[in-house]
């Protein structure tokens, strides 16, 4: 064989085979994400509808003030009418989104797990992919070592030897996950590409599910459903389980009725191989201000393949993944998520015009707002009542009602009890993380990782 990157021959070295060795724990007898969720009684489904209907009509009445006091504040009382809209058309246009019909579409398909420094985790994702259930005549499982310094190619070698059709692929140096996932795609002989973070784990019937979207060639990806795997850790994990799930089953869902899903996350995303073979280049070596893009590796594919393709969410293709469960640790991959965020607006925003017109609208909308959030609530909430003596109330009780309106959404659809963590989110959302985009913005040309 020759090197898909520069097509020298490789070097072929004979290695023993690795012992068999039981599969990590949570391999066998893994359960659907759904089985962690409680379904509420009758009662209590009833009491959250009647405080949904309380809290919508709550919503309207603040909406109305800010029209009747609108040149008091003109750009507040703007913004918090078309962030209202916003919020309440997800929800709507997300009531309408169905997930793609099992079609019985069982296509040859390659996952690929590209990860560097994750040998805690990658046997058990690995053992996953393997126990997950499609049939392992039409499966690839390829794994990419990304320059680890840890023992991630020795748990990769050792899923070799329980899954001898496994493809270790390993780089002495690091080089980017961009660079695995695309090694992996130049390697790949099946007609889909599966990519899988070294950190998720897939639940069974979630390959066979996701690649129904592909049955559809106008479809160049399928984003899956992913829920927080370390979910009962701490308040920080459980406030990240309920945006995770707000993200996919709100955001992605009324995306997804377009066609026009903005992000596959690495997490569990699905590809048609020549789709991305296509664009391959271009994304592989992508720069931005001169320097090449070494992160955000999941939203640029994904951009590169929207603009000419449809690209879907499927909410019945699960996964979990784990998330930081320190602060400093979630600080950093916002910065970077942030970043490439930002990076991709300039390339997207030139061309997401031409999609379905309440697609555009409400991609351009997810844009704009974030950027100018932090200037209104300080506005809002320091200039209005120091210096005009202009009380923040509706403002504040705007704020309260989306975060009460998403968090009981969360505990209406899962059961969960820690809905409250979206409180949490909000908090840490207006005191920081809004402010962090511009942090971004003006560090958007640092290519470093941040968390690894």
């Amino acid at each position: 064989m020759v090197c898909p990157f520069c097509q020298s021959q490789l070097q072929v070295e004979n290695v023993p085979a690795r012992p068999w060795t039981p599969e990590p724990e949570g391999v066998v007898g893994a359960k659907s994400v759904h089985e962690g969720y409680h379904q509420l009684g009758r009662g209590w489904t009833l009491v959250l509808g009647v405080v949904g209907i309380v809290l919508l009509a709550i919503a309207i009445y603040v909406k109305l003030k800010n029209l009747e006091y609108y040149w008091y504040q003109p750009w507040v009382n703007l913004y918090s009418l078309t962030v209202g809209a916003f919020i309440l058309s997800r929800f709507v246009i997300a009531a309408f989104y169905v997930a793609p019909p099992d079609v019985g579409f069982q296509p040859t398909a390659a996952v690929i797990i590209a990860g560097r420094n994750e040998g805690d985790s990658i046997g058990k994702t690995i053992g996953r992919i393997y126990a997950e259930g499609y049939p392992h005549d039409r499966l690839e499982v390829i794994a990419i070592n990304d320059g680890s310094s840890d023992n991630t190619l020795d748990e990769m070698l050792a899923a070799q030897g329980r899954h001898p059709s496994l493809v270790v692929v390993d780089f002495e140096e690091n080089k980017g996950k961009r660079h695995g996932m695309a090694i992996g795609a130049l390697l790949a002989r099946a007609e889909f590409l599966i990519y899988v973070d070294s950190d998720s784990f897939l639940l069974p019937g979630s390959i066979h599910k996701i690649l129904q979207g592909l049955a559809d060639p106008t479809v160049a990806a399928v984003a899956g459903h992913t829920d927080v795997e370390n979910v009962n850790v701490n308040a920080l994990t459980k406030m990240q389980d309920v945006r995770y799930f707000v993200s996919y089953r709100v955001m992605k869902a009324a995306e997804s009725v377009f066609g026009a899903v903005s992000c596959c996350p690495g997490c569990f995303s699905a590809y048609r191989k020549s789709c991305v073979l296509n664009v391959l280049d271009r994304w592989l070596y992508q720069k931005f201000l001169g320097r090449y893009c070494t992160y955000g590796d999941d939203r640029s594919l994904t951009n590169y393949l929207l603009r000419d393709y449809r690209i879907l969410y499927d909410d019945e293709a699960l996964a979990t993944t784990i998330v930081p469960e320190k602060w400093n640790k979630y600080i950093r991959q916002q910065a970077r998520w942030k970043r490439s965020w930002i990076r991709e607006m300039f390339f997207a925003g030139r061309w997401m015009w031409r999609k379905h017109p309440i697609a555009a609208v409400s991609w351009y909308a997810m844009t704009i707002l974030p950027l100018i959030a932090p200037l209104v609530m300080f506005h809002a909430l320091i200039i209005g009542p120091i210096v005009y003596g202009r009380p923040a109330g509706f403002y504040v009780i705007g704020v309260l009602l989306v975060t009460l309106l998403w968090s009981f959404y969360y505990l209406e659809k899962t059961g969960r009890p820690h809905w409250w963590a979206g409180f949490l989110f909000t908090i840490t959302y207006v005191l920081f993380f809004s402010w962090q985009g511009y942090y971004a913005l003006l560090t958007v040309r640092q290519t470093h990782w941040g968390t690894r």
